[in-house]
């Protein structure tokens, strides 16, 4: 948890803040004196103004949720404290005249000016059950009726994990972010027409058949509070942890992520048992469902998105398939690093509905599809599917086809070839065995896991810590290959082989480097396709080498990088060049590298990773002028280590040669 913020003080940042909110959205306004958000001019098909609040410090909620389609009017407290009745008065007096203008009319008879009073809606407030929500909405709302104007309200009280304690006895479960999901049904109820009487039953029998639980890996931290003092754990996470700090119900290791949504489902589907009859489950086999993951503030995207995956995985072993799946960050508090789960089961609603005169019947999956202004609400309205199941293995089969479609068929046919005896033929007359290719291959990646440390260590110094991880991410790929034999040297050409690598760069490296490599060993490949495509008896090892070069080049069309400028190309320059520079193989036993004599031109390759190894030592010291390391700014006296990428780059070439070279001396 952050404890740094833009603003050193809460002094003034609601207003602010509700400002901001509302400069988003030309249909509303802002009363100030309430901190009351409303819409202006008001719909004009609903005849119920659905409103609701709470303290600050749960943005967006619930200004941004403010708008045509979803709430008419929301109040907002000071942080984690609730508005007082005086303010939420003024809410439901707006909303019930719906933000109309009050403007004096001159009266002909008596010629006096009189005020007009617009048409007066019914309201209906969605309180989230917290005591002092409670007390001043109820407050309020008594105020309002005795004005004449009908109210009724709605209790959201969704948060299962305190349901059976002593505890939550007397008051009830608190509310937790199941009120946005209840605040969106409900809005688009009133809009589509909805009577008071039908909102108050339909959000009854909603809230009763919703289930939410929260967990929290640290408390929040409130702008300007100095009076912080850690009490979860590194490796702990609090299930239940409220909104508010409030405390959970118990602790758990953080560190088996399975095992927690595993404990968080199983809370939901255990919670409700009660409903509806006494069943065990709170959700039955076959029922309709809706999934709504609430970010608490404080969590990225990616975990997110994992999370998402994992509430699915979990929901499906027991058969749960959501016909709706909502995620975001619906109702934070304020940079809490945690997140809730409400689970609603749609079926459980329809059955303890009761359609009459009174009660209509309402589709709840059409009601959350509708329409609405209120721009913090996230959600498709369009394509899902009718069983909420996806056919992933069908997905993946209409994507292939399409990827394979579009590059001529060479993705289901990578190691395929409609030249069916160059494989085999270039090997043959180049004199060169594919076992030593091979050992080549595996002693490159290795090479560079050993190094992995030390490109972790030097790409921290000026970078962001990660070339060790990404070459290691592409060693390791290609050792995976090789080992499973879909990389297999004796049955591909060269130009395959240096294809396919590129291809397994590509989906597992990542980064900068990454995409180099890919786009240098496609370039080779095309490079080698060209030389030795249809006469492989015309091929000699300079030429091969020269390839390197025509990469090289293409390359280059690509980055502005140049030797000196304190990147991989400071090493791959001079790797790829040696065959034109050259003076032959003076000292390759220097750097460790040895002439073969059972390779055509093999002093030239040793020459050639002699030259990588000194080109990436030329980088010791060197300014960064391209990359992520020219903006960090180093510390005076502080002597650079080589460059990570021109020092992997080193290390590759000289692994390859060292174990091309063993294996022929084994063999």
């Amino acid at each position: 948890m952050s404890r740094k913020h833009v603003y050193g003080s809460s002094d003034g940042l609601v207003m602010k803040s509700l400002q901001g909110a509302v400069a988003l959205n030309p249909s509303l306004r802002l009363h100030q004196a309430s901190k009351t958000v409303y819409v202006s001019p008001p719909s004009s098909q609903a005849k119920v103004s659905v409103i609701s609040g709470g303290g600050a410090g749960h943005e967006p909620a619930h200004a941004s949720y403010t708008g045509y389609g979803m709430l008419a009017a929301s109040v907002s407290g000071e942080i984690f404290a609730s508005p007082s009745a005086k303010q939420i008065l003024s809410t439901i007096c707006l909303a019930a005249y719906a933000g109309e203008d009050v403007h004096p009319r001159r009266n002909t008879i008596t010629d006096r000016s009189v005020i007009h009073v617009p048409h007066r809606k019914d309201v209906l407030a969605i309180i989230n059950n917290y005591t002092g929500d409670r007390l001043n909405f109820g407050l309020a709302i008594e105020k309002a009726r005795a004005e004449g104007i009908r109210v009724d309200s709605v209790v959201v009280a969704d948060d299962v994990s305190l349901l059976h304690s002593e505890s939550s006895s007397l008051v009830g479960p608190r509310g937790l972010a199941g009120n946005i999901l209840v605040c969106k049904i409900l809005g688009a109820l009133a809009e589509r027409g909805s009577s008071l009487e039908n909102l108050k039953h339909a959000g009854d029998t909603i809230v009763s058949h919703l289930a939410s639980i929260g967990v929290g890996l640290d408390h929040c931290h409130i702008p300007g509070n100095d009076s912080y003092s850690a009490t979860i754990g590194d490796d702990e996470c609090e299930v239940g942890l409220g909104l508010h700090n409030e405390p959970g119900v118990h602790r758990m290791d953080i560190r088996d992520s399975v095992k927690l949504i595993d404990e968080l489902i199983g809370k939901l589907l255990r919670s409700r048992g009660v409903v509806d009859g006494g069943r065990d489950s709170f959700v039955q086999e076959g029922d309709i469902t809706v999934l709504f993951v609430n970010n608490l503030g404080g969590m990225s995207q990616l975990e997110m998105g994992a999370i998402m995956t994992d509430i699915l995985a979990r929901l499906a072993l027991s058969d749960i398939h959501p016909l709706r799946i909502y995620s975001s960050s619906f109702m934070t508090s304020l940079n809490a690093p945690g997140f809730s789960i409400s689970l609603l089961n749609v079926s459980g609603v329809y059955r303890s509905s009761r359609p009459s005169a009174i009660y209509h019947s309402i589709d709840i999956l059409g009601l959350l599809d509708d329409p609405t202004e209120a721009h913090s609400w996230v959600g498709l309205r369009r394509f899902w599917s009718s069983d909420g199941r996806k056919d992933l293995r069908s997905h993946h089969r209409a994507t292939e086809m399409v990827l394979d479609l579009m590059s001529g068929g060479s993705r289901t046919s990578k190691t395929q070839d409609d030249r069916p005896h160059t494989e085999t033929t270039y090997w043959q007359y180049a004199d060169v065995s594919p076992e030593r290719v091979k050992e080549g291959i595996i002693g490159a990646c290795m090479a560079v896991l050993g190094e992995e440390t030390f490109l972790t260590q030097y790409d921290t110094i000026v970078g962001d810590g990660d070339c060790g991880m990404t070459f290691s991410r592409g060693a390791k790929a290609i050792l995976s290959s090789v080992e499973t034999q879909q990389l297999e040297v004796s049955k591909l050409s060269p130009d395959q082989l240096i294809h396919r690598i590129g291809e397994i760069i590509e989906d597992n490296m990542g980064g900068t480097i990454g995409a180099l490599f890919a786009i240098f060993f496609t370039a080779w490949s095309s490079a080698i396709k060209r030389m030795i495509h249809p006469s492989p008896t015309s091929v000699s090892s300079v030429r091969f080498m020269d390839t390197l070069s025509d990469a090289l080049t293409s390359l280059s069309h690509h980055t502005s990088a140049k030797p000196g400028d304190r990147t991989i190309m400071d090493a791959l320059y001079p790797l790829c060049d040696a065959t034109l520079t050259s003076s032959g193989s003076r000292n390759v036993d220097e750097v460790g590298l040895e002439s073969s004599t059972e390779c055509p031109n093999g002093n030239l390759v040793a020459e050639a990773c002699r030259r990588a190894h000194e080109g990436a030592i030329s980088t010791r010291g060197m300014k960064p002028k391209l990359g992520r390391a020219v903006y960090v700014e180093l510390k005076e006296g502080l002597e650079l280590p080589p460059d990570p990428g021109a020092w992997g780059v080193a290390v590759l070439a000289k692994g390859f040669w060292a174990g091309f070279c063993e294996q022929a001396k084994e063999s």
